[in-house]
C-alpha cells in the first residue's frame, strides 16, 4: 500500500496551506510587535502623548506617486511625530514645529479609503512643503491630540 497517493496528496494541501498561513500570521504579528517596540523604546515613556501601534501609510507627497502603502505604529511627543513602517523597515520623524496644516481628505496621492485619511502637511528636512496621510482607526483623537499639542506649542 502507498502512503502518498491522490487522495492522500489532495487531504494533505489544506493542512499545507494551514500551517503556512500561520506561520506568516505569526511571522506578521511578530514583526508588527517588533517594530512598534523599537519605535516605543526610543522614547521614555513619559514623553509620549499617544501611540497607534498599527496605522496604515498613504505616503509621502515628496516620495512621488509611484511609493507603496505601507502599515507601521505611530507616536507623538511633545516636540514630534514619529511614525515606523513596518516593511520595509523605515522611519518619518516630523517636528511640531514644522507642521502646518492637519486636515481629513478622502485621497492622497492618487490613493483612496472608504473612509477619511489624516493629512499632515509640514515642511520636511530640506526646508521643503511636503505632506503625508494616515489611515487612523481612532482618527477624531488624533487629529485633536496633534492640534492641542501644536497650540500649547505657539
Amino acid at each position: 500500500m502507498q502512503f502518498f497517493n491522490q487522495k492522500t496528496f489532495i487531504l494533505l494541501i489544506p493542512i499545507l496551506l494551514a500551517v503556512l498561513f500561520y506561520t506568516i500570521h505569526k511571522l506578521i504579528a511578530y514583526v508588527k510587535r517588533k517594530r512598534a517596540e523599537e519605535l516605543f523604546a526610543n522614547y521614555h515613556k513619559d514623553r509620549i502623548i499617544y501611540f497607534s501601534k498599527k496605522v496604515n501609510f498613504f505616503g509621502q507627497k515628496s516620495a512621488g506617486r509611484s511609493q507603496i502603502r505601507g502599515n507601521g505604529s505611530l507616536l507623538l511627543t511633545a516636540d514630534e511625530l514619529h511614525f515606523s513602517r513596518w516593511i520595509p523597515k523605515k522611519s518619518l520623524v516630523i517636528s511640531l514645529d514644522d507642521i502646518e496644516n492637519i486636515e481629513r481628505v478622502d485621497s492622497f496621492l492618487g490613493k483612496r479609503k472608504k473612509r477619511k485619511l489624516l493629512k499632515v502637511d509640514f515642511n520636511n528636512n530640506q526646508g521643503q512643503k511636503d505632506s503625508a496621510a494616515w489611515y487612523l482607526d481612532n482618527m477624531q483623537v488624533w487629529e485633536k491630540v496633534i492640534k492641542d499639542n501644536l497650540d500649547s506649542q505657539e
